[in-house]
């Protein structure tokens, strides 16, 4: 009799894979400073600018954990805060130039991993994949 694998060990494979991989190739890019943590900052930081509180109800994290993470990123340059000209208490942190190369470069490396799953199980069933964890994350 085959042993039930529940469906989390097999989500866990598939984001172990991801993130490994992500860290290889940031490290042969140049960017052995970033890690997965940080990643919610660089996909979630608005053009304009977003603030911590924001960042961290998206991370799912306490506003502490979220600033803890900017400040590492603060202190490699890849983020800096301005003010809120709609509020003079708070700040919005945005990306440096420097963030929004590793932005776009983590960008590719997960395009480039994904179209690994793509040709693994041809697009119509990646495309499937794809819909039906979007519908479990509502």
């Amino acid at each position: 009799m085959n042993e039930y694998v529940n469906t989390g060990a097999y989500l866990r494979i598939l984001w172990d894979e991801l993130r490994f991989n992500m860290e290889d190739q940031l490290k042969e890019r140049g960017f052995a400073d970033i890690s997965p943590s940080h990643g919610w900052i660089f996909h979630h930081t608005r053009e304009e600018g977003s603030r911590i509180t924001e960042l961290a109800a998206i991370a799912k994290i306490t506003k502490q954990s979220m600033s803890a993470l900017v400040a590492q990123l603060e202190d490699a340059g890849y983020v800096k805060k301005k003010a809120d000209s709609t509020d003079k208490r708070a700040w919005l942190l945005v990306l440096t130039a420097k963030g929004k190369k590793v932005k776009a470069v983590g960008q590719e490396i997960n395009y480039q991993f994904e179209k690994t799953w793509e040709q693994k199980l041809g697009k119509k069933d990646y495309s499937q994949f794809r819909e039906l964890l979007m519908k479990l994350s509502e």
